[in-house]
């Protein structure tokens, strides 16, 4: 099918699509990645790095410790090893900051999931979409911009609290990494799947308003038009059958 006779808010659709799917891949490798915070090669930091899910320490040694233990080498961040500092290590605000994240990648994963059952096959399609498509896509814009906002407290809170004293000592030690970076790239991505998906349920809109609901069922992605004859749209006289919503 030719681009050129792609409709535009199936393009809008195509274009929400690839940005979901940037972002939930921009979103995991942060996810899982230790670099959101970590410090200099040439300084010596009791931080080396860490992420939500992973600490590397090189002589942390907890504030006003009468023993004095030294924290050294990698460890999953909730490890039983870090007993006695989890507080300072997971303050509460870290603590959201991965809860958030979890959030962030579940509604990553459900606009997938939405978006792949448009297009999957015709009846997975009107099973969840039948005649409830502009509700549906203003749903998916929800669940985009949702996670953007997420992406938007997570980097606003983690990038001013990594930074205080009470967190890790001598911060200028340390700065923002690549983990950080594709937590905010991830959030870009999908607030620009959320205008497109918002606009393309506009645009549905329109249509529901203009054509009765059985023309915008024969309109939807890769379902050919049906119609009898050489009926047309806006009089053009080129067939519909290849014109999407």
């Amino acid at each position: 099918m030719a681009l050129g006779k792609v409709s535009p808010g199936m393009r809008l659709f195509w274009a929400a699509f690839a940005a979901s799917i940037l972002g939930t891949l921009a979103q995991l490798i942060a996810f899982v990645s230790p670099y959101w915070y970590q410090s200099w090669r040439r300084v010596h930091s009791p931080l080396a790095n860490v992420g939500l899910w992973h600490i590397c320490l090189s002589g942390y040694v907890k504030p006003r410790d009468p023993t004095m233990q030294s924290y050294v080498g990698c460890w999953w961040i909730h490890s039983s090893f870090f007993r006695d500092v989890a507080d300072f290590i997971m303050p509460p605000w870290f603590r959201a900051c991965q809860a958030l994240g979890i959030f962030e990648v579940l509604c990553n994963l459900a606009l997938l999931l939405l978006l792949v059952m448009y297009i999957a096959s015709e009846s997975t399609r009107r099973k969840f979409y039948a005649d409830r498509h502009v509700l549906m896509f203003i749903i998916n814009s929800v669940i985009s911009f949702a996670s953007a906002l997420f992406v938007f407290i997570v980097s606003l809170v983690f990038a001013e609290m990594a930074r205080q004293e009470n967190y890790f000592p001598r911060p200028w030690m340390n700065y923002l990494s690549w983990s950080y970076g594709f937590n905010v790239l991830s959030g870009f991505f999908m607030a620009f799947a959320g205008i497109c998906l918002f606009i393309k349920s506009m645009i549905l809109k329109d249509k529901l308003f203009e054509e009765p609901s059985s023309e915008i069922e024969k309109e939807l992605p890769m379902t050919p038009y049906q119609g009898t004859g050489t009926e047309s749209v806006g009089g053009t006289g080129s067939k519909v059958g290849e014109s999407f919503v």
